[in-house]
Order: C-alpha cells, then structure tokens, then sequence
C-alpha cells in the first residue's frame, strides 16, 4: 500500500530535474516529500547539504587544467510558515547530526583522555627538565632540543582537548572560525530558520560577509577574538544550508542585489510555495526503512571516506565532461559580459555550481569509494538541471 501527502497530485514518474539522482538520495527525497507534505525541492535541498557537508574538502574535482574544485556549497530557500522545515531538516541531517554525535561519544571515551593524560604527562617532563637545568645549570643545546620536542607533542595532544564539530547553527565568523580550526578546516552551518543569519549576512562589507566569501572559495582566514588567539584557516571549507520564512528570504535576495553582494553568486536559493512541485511522487511506504537506512549508509560512507582526510581524493571528469564544462563557462562569461548587473556576476558563477553539485552527485552514488571513479556527464546533466531549478523557483 502507497502512503503520503497528495500536494497537487501524486503519479508514478520522478521529475526530470531529480530522475538522474543517485537511487538511495532519490528515494529519500521522495519518501520525505511523501511522509512531510513538502514539495520534493526542500528534502533535495537539504540532503545535497548533507553531501556537502560530509565531504568538507576532502574530495575535489579535476575541473580545468590544475584547478580543482570542492563540493561546499551554499544554499538558500525561502519557504512558507508552517511547511515543516524542521521535519526536513531532522529527515535529511539526521545521519550527519548521528554520525557527530557518536564522534563526540569516541572523544569523550578516548580522544580527550588519552589527550589530557599526555598533556599532564608532558608539562611534567617540561617542568623537571627545567628544574634539572636550574639545578645543575646544564641547560644545553641538547636539553633546548629536548624541550623543543616535548612541547610540540604537547601541542598536538591540546589539539585533542575539545571535539571536532560536522555542523554549527547560528554564530559569529570568529566562533565559525574557531570550530574549523578544531576540525579540519571545514564544517556545515545549518539552520531551519535562519533570519538572524541572514540579516547579518545582508550587511556589505562586514565581517560575516567577508568570511563566508573566503570560506566558500578556500581563502586565507584570520579570525581573532578579545579573549582568544587568532585562528588561522589557511584553506577553509564552509557548507550553508539556510531555511527561512518568504518574507526574510526576499528582503535578503533585495538587499543583496543593492549592494551587489558578492555573497549572492555564491548561494543558490530558491524560493518555494507549498507546492512548487507539479507533484510528488508515488512510494512504497513498506520500503521506507530500507530508504532510510539506504541514506544513512551513504551519509556515514562518505564522512567516513572524506571529512577528514588529507589530502583530498581527487575526481578526475571524463573527456566528454571537460568539453561541455568548457563550453558551458565560455557560454556563461559571454553571457555575463553583457550583463553589467549582480545577475552578471551570478552568471560567471553558474558553471563553477554545475561542478560543485555534480561532484555531490558523483560522491553520492559513489558511497565513499571515488578514488578511482569519473565524473560522468550523466552526473554533470542531474547537476545543471538542478541549478536550473533553482534558478527558475528564486
């Protein structure tokens, strides 16, 4: 027996945009649309941040020449009161949230002892070499040496003090920055209702806008606070994936494309009606266990595989892939070079989203093995249909 919210209409066939998604991510999609009564667009959005967020940057794609390209993006959605943006955001987050909350589990059992016991360790043999070399005064270029080394493994076991974080909600750069610097550099800021965010975002010149900018490309961050020494991110990897009600989401887009906001390029963001899918399709709810566990071991392969390795796998796209890629930046930047508005610049971006989102993709279908795998232009088609659908619905 089928089950879930009729919306306009329910029938068999997926959407085109959504047709080409790896089958464990698609089903997911349509088992949440199904069991929330949201359009198909929402739960889509969602588990691609998922993907995102599971990668951080540890998995890049070849995309021209020695350019690669990681798969952090940023995303905006702008929904009616009330549509159940939390569900989603519970549904389609959920392995992530799980996956850190074991993390925490194994760096309160073993990382953070084993690391404060070191650390104590440490700061004795440091406190009696010294009280040695005052006593004897033999405080050699040997005994520098020793000193030298002790504190560096002293350093490195204050780094296990406090856990690695996969998501944070609403915060400042400076306490973005801070958790990064703990966990590898990259992580996922979330949130189901993100008013706040953005209203700090909407401000030109500002320190928030100034970070996500560097983080969504990988640039240097130097972060300082009063109270705490400045974090160095020498390549950061920031995922957003923000909800909001219509009315905050068309005052940030306004905004934005008053001050030509080089943020704005950078999201794609959709703005969806309780119905902006034609329809949602049929499932068997009695396959919805094997969905969701499905989805669950995608998640948990690739935070696995990627989230926290260095250097970062790198995908290489096939031949076909890097002649429509070409074509399709050249197409874009004539495009934008007409175009003297925001909407230019968002144009010089369009490309570079099609690489991110087909890189998710790829990894998603891949389930944490993309070592050896190729970027498909099978991959590259579901990435750009899905960039157009966010284009026509913001």
């Amino acid at each position: 027996m089928c089950g879930g919210a009729m919306g306009r209409g329910q029938v068999d066939t997926i959407p085109d945009w959504l047709s080409s998604w790896p089958l464990a991510l698609r089903e997911r999609i349509v088992l949440c649309s199904n069991e929330r009564s949201v359009p198909l667009e929402l739960p889509a959005a969602v588990a691609i941040a998922a993907i995102s967020a599971a990668l951080g940057k540890g998995l890049e794609v070849r995309s021209g020449g020695s350019r690669t390209t990681r798969g952090n993006l940023y995303l905006l959605l702008g929904v009616p009161s009330g549509i159940g943006k939390s569900e989603v955001f519970r549904d389609m987050l959920g392995p992530v949230l799980d996956f850190e909350a074991e993390l925490h589990d194994w760096w309160e059992e073993e990382a953070s002892p084993r690391a404060l016991a070191g650390e104590e360790l440490l700061k004795a043999r440091i406190s009696a070499t010294r009280s040695h070399a005052r006593r004897f005064g033999d405080m050699d270029l040997g005994t520098f040496k020793y000193l030298r080394s002790v504190e560096r493994k002293r350093r490195i076991c204050q780094r296990y003090l406090e856990p690695p974080c996969l998501l944070a909600d609403d915060a400042t750069p400076e306490a973005l920055a801070e958790l990064m610097g703990k966990s590898g550099e990259s992580i996922a800021t979330v949130s189901a209702d993100a008013r706040y965010s953005l209203k700090r975002l909407s401000v030109a010149d500002s320190r928030d806008e100034s970070f996500f900018l560097k983080a969504f490309s990988g640039d240097l961050v130097l972060a300082s606070r009063v109270t705490r020494k400045t974090a160095r991110l020498r390549s950061p990897s920031l995922t957003s994936v923000f909800l909001t009600q219509i009315d905050s989401y068309r005052a940030f887009i306004a905004k934005a494309r008053e001050t030509r906001s080089g943020l704005l390029p950078r999201f794609l963001h959709a703005e969806l009606g309780q119905y902006s899918s034609d329809y949602i399709p049929r499932i068997d709810m009695r396959s919805a266990v094997r969905i969701r566990n499905s989805y669950i071991g995608v998640i948990y392969g690739l935070v696995q595989s990627y989230r926290f390795e260095t250097p970062a796998t790198v995908v290489e796209p096939s031949e076909e892939v890097l002649r429509y890629m070409r074509g399709l930046e050249k197409l874009y930047r004539g495009k934008a070079e007409s175009d003297s508005t925001i909407m230019g610049e968002v144009l010089r971006r369009r490309a570079e989203q099609v690489w991110r989102v087909a890189l998710c993709l790829n990894a998603a279908s891949c389930e944490g093995s993309s070592e050896n795998s190729i970027l498909e232009m099978s991959e590259v088609s579901a990435a750009e249909s899905w960039v157009a659908r966010m284009k026509a619905l913001g």
